[in-house]
């Protein structure tokens, strides 16, 4: 056996064992980048607010403007946190704090379309998607209904 074979082979067994130990994820649908520009200007916003306000020493200035800054961390931890992932096994929605929630395809009863977005109904909950912002909620639908469409068959 040639080098070049040696090196093919090689080359073989380290995709195959790379393809094993791969997750077999089929989309993720997370948050826009619309989250995290919000929030860092909803930050910048409150600290310019408390800036030039300082001198004055409004109260209900400093309020509006902590306001700002809770609403801007908010924004920042859930578009971070907040994704659906799913595959052939089933769908995993980690929420605010990152806490997954599992469920299964078997679950989903029906898919309810709203103007913005859609709600999967399931038999353990609900899970909201709004199309506008979130990445790849479109996939998940298209995957949602082909599934259903299998299980009919």
């Amino acid at each position: 056996m040639g080098l070049l074979e040696r090196a093919a082979m090689e080359a073989a067994k380290k995709m195959a064992e790379s393809e094993e130990s791969h997750t077999d994820t089929r989309g993720i649908v997370k948050a826009s980048k619309v989250f995290p520009v919000v929030s860092i200007a909803s930050i910048l916003l409150a600290l310019g607010m408390a800036f030039l306000k300082h001198r004055q020493s409004d109260a209900a200035f400093y309020v509006l403007s902590g306001v700002f800054a809770v609403l801007g961390i908010c924004l920042l931890i859930y578009g971070h946190n907040f994704r659906i992932e799913y595959d052939r096994t089933g769908i995993t929605v980690y929420n605010f704090f990152g806490k997954p929630k599992q469920y299964t395809l078997q679950d989903v009863q029906k898919i309810e379309l709203k103007s913005d977005g859609y709600i999967v109904w399931t038999a353990k909950g609900k899970i909201r998607v709004e199309q506008q912002f979130f990445i790849g909620a479109d996939a998940f639908l298209c995957y949602l209904r082909d599934y259903q469409k299998e299980e009919q068959v």
